[in-house]
């Protein structure tokens, strides 16, 4: 045998090239969707159209990074399962799959990953389970010529424990901005491709907050495809944008997306019905719209308005429910629309505009006037007092403020305690001569936590709640409560205080927006009459900047200058925070108006008969479980 000969065999025995096969061909003939989604069975390219560019791009040849930017339920899950089962089958190496932690990745590995191998013979085949070799776990799957490992980026050993071929980060968006003090995670991870020439990096997330957002910050460093559709009325090709979806009332308190969504064509204007859809995103295309700083990097920004799993009228109510309240905005710009959410930095409010609207309003502190259906109170600790703030809700969580106490003395005296107890059980009259009474109240533990620990103790039959502030973006405003009393012996005393932590970064967002809602109705915040300068001033004394740290931006209040009390702020945040422990976003308000029975008057007018209110039992708070019902 010669030379020739001998190499030809060795060839083609120990280097048989990689087959050019795409994603999205290898998924037509192979991946079978389990039978806990929405859509079991063998994937379909017509489907989803859309999708086919996303999983193929990390075969163009000279792809070296990817960047997906979409929102939920467009099928991303399947794209990384795509990419991930096609290299182990035709193009094996080391693959890692970081999720923001461990006990996130176990949970795909168990509910995503492994029913996806055990359902595709081609890779049930090659993965070694861990009957045979113990290295193959939940977290590291095992195959001839690779591996896949799946890591947390709460996890620095996780994240650099081997070289890797091939890397996809999903829902980068949620990683820490550093690794227990080892730099950004994402950072750490791609470092393990450098070894190799051919790597491959993919980027997937839901986008968060404009000017911190990860994947915002890649996407806008690639060429930036977007998927482009064509009219079918004139034929024009353009990307979906949310602007151009119009419906009778869009924006309005008269909204009624049931007449018909329609999207407006760019060229045309001709209104596009929905029933288009799915013809338009079979013949839609991916067209770069940028240059992108490395020749080597694509990206992708993919929204809902072309998912054939969410339709248009669904999205306009949405957003429609969402449009005034900041919090549940940003989930629908994020997880709607794809896009970063874009904070009003720098933007205080007006409280000259505030004590304008006060002096105009019809009800004079210390009165309820019509619509207040609930009373809640906020108390601020300070040094020589507590700061009270009572408010009332109604409707569509439109506020009153009813009034605002300073209850001078020492927070360590009882007494101080007793005047407070005297505010919140005050009753009040209702405009049809019902009482009305605080029903919840949240202190704030952060000063003298002890001490106001002794006191809401104390006051736990009177629905008062121990509460902590704590900062960051995008934290959930009212957490579950955690268990403060223990034993000797170190053991929780379930009955004992609870404390409340609030993400005050997100109520104060809240209440910003709605401070700037000019039009009674739904989340309007109405002041009474007789305030003084100074609430204003101090229930407008924060603004929302952005700072740098540790290479990623992030978000906080500070005090503006010359301003020293952000007492009125604090208390309407705990105020709010204790509506929502009593269920504001859930309250059934017919049923709640419906409690308030007017007294019966007396026949004789000279009979001193007292003022009476039947409340309905069903809705009592001593009915419910107030420690954990939020």
């Amino acid at each position: 045998m010669d030379a020739d000969t001998l190499l030809k065999q060795v060839k083609s025995k120990f280097l048989k090239p990689v087959a050019k096969i795409l994603v999205s061909d290898w998924c037509e003939k192979h991946l079978q969707l389990p039978q806990t989604s929405a859509e079991p069975g063998l994937w379909r390219r017509d489907r989803a159209p859309y999708q086919s560019g996303l999983m193929d791009a990390v075969c163009e040849s000279h792809v070296r990074k990817v960047t997906i930017m979409t929102s939920a339920q467009t099928g991303k899950s399947t794209i990384c399962n795509a990419i991930i089962a096609r290299y182990i089958d035709i193009d094996p190496c080391p693959i890692m799959f970081t999720q923001p932690t461990i006990q996130l990745a176990q949970r795909y590995s168990k509910e995503k990953l492994s029913p996806m191998i055990s359902d595709i013979k081609v890779l049930s085949d090659k993965i070694i389970q861990a009957e045979r070799n113990a290295a193959s776990t939940i977290l590291m799957k095992l195959f001839k010529g690779g591996l896949l490992c799946l890591s947390g980026a709460n996890s620095p050993a996780s994240l650099a424990s081997m070289s890797i071929r091939l890397l996809l980060c999903d829902e980068i968006d949620k990683y820490p901005a550093n690794c227990n003090h080892e730099g950004d995670p994402v950072d750490l991870a791609i470092q393990r491709t450098t070894t190799y020439w051919n790597y491959k990096v993919i980027l997937v997330s839901t986008p968060s907050i404009k000017g911190a957002s990860r994947i915002e910050d890649s996407y806008e460093k690639s060429d930036k495809r977007l998927f482009f559709v064509p009219c079918p009325h004139c034929g024009y090709k353009q990307h979906l944008v949310w602007e151009r979806i119009q419906y009778s009332g869009k924006g309005s308190n008269d909204f009624n997306p049931d007449l018909g969504v329609y999207y407006i064509c760019e060229s045309c204007e001709t209104p596009i019905a929905e029933s288009y859809k799915s013809s338009m995103v079979r013949s839609g295309e991916w067209i770069a719209t940028a240059k992108p700083e490395n020749a080597n990097h694509v990206g992708f920004h993919c929204n809902r308005l072309i998912s054939p799993w969410v339709n248009w009228i669904d999205m306009a109510y949405d957003y429609e429910t969402s449009k005034h309240d900041p919090l549940q905005l940003q989930v629908f710009v994020n997880s709607s629309l794809g896009l970063p959410f874009e904070h009003n930095l720098g933007d205080s409010l007006d409280w000259e505009k505030l004590h304008q609207r006060s002096e105009a309003s019809t009800y004079q502190r210390g009165q309820i006037p019509d619509g207040v259906l609930m009373l809640t109170a906020g108390v601020d600790v300070q040094g020589d007092r507590l700061e009270v703030s009572i408010w009332g809700y109604g409707r569509g969580e439109q506020s009153w403020l009813i009034d605002h106490h300073q209850i001078l003395g020492n927070p360590l005296e009882n007494e101080v305690w007793q005047q407070l107890v005297n505010v919140i059980t005050k009753p009040y009259l209702l405009p049809n001569d019902c009482q009305i009474k605080t029903i919840a109240t949240c202190v704030d533990s952060g000063y003298l936590t002890q001490d106001v620990y002794n006191q809401v103790r104390k006051l736990k039959h009177l629905h008062v709640f121990a509460i902590k502030g704590q900062a960051g973006s995008g934290k959930l405003f009212v957490n579950r409560p955690r268990h403060m009393d223990i034993t000797h012996k170190g053991r929780v005393i379930h009955k004992g205080i609870q404390l409340y932590v609030l993400g005050v970064d997100s109520g104060k967002e809240v209440l910003y927006y709605r401070s700037k809602i000019e039009t009674p109705g739904s989340k309007y915040i109405n002041f009474p009459k007789g305030l003084d300068t100074n609430y204003f001033q101090g229930f407008c004394s924060e603004v929302q900047v952005k700072k740098h740290r540790a290479g990623q931006n992030y978000f906080v209040w500070e005090k503006l200058a010359g301003i020293h009390n952000n007492e009125p702020l604090d208390c309407a945040l705990y105020s709010l925070a204790a509506a929502h422990l009593v269920g504001i976003t859930r309250m059934n308000w017919s049923q709640l108006e419906a409690s308030f029975i007017p007294p019966i008057k007396p026949e004789n007018d000279n009979v001193d008969n007292k003022k009476t209110t039947t409340f309905n039992k069903s809705i009592s708070l001593k009915k419910r479980n107030w420690s954990t019902d939020f």
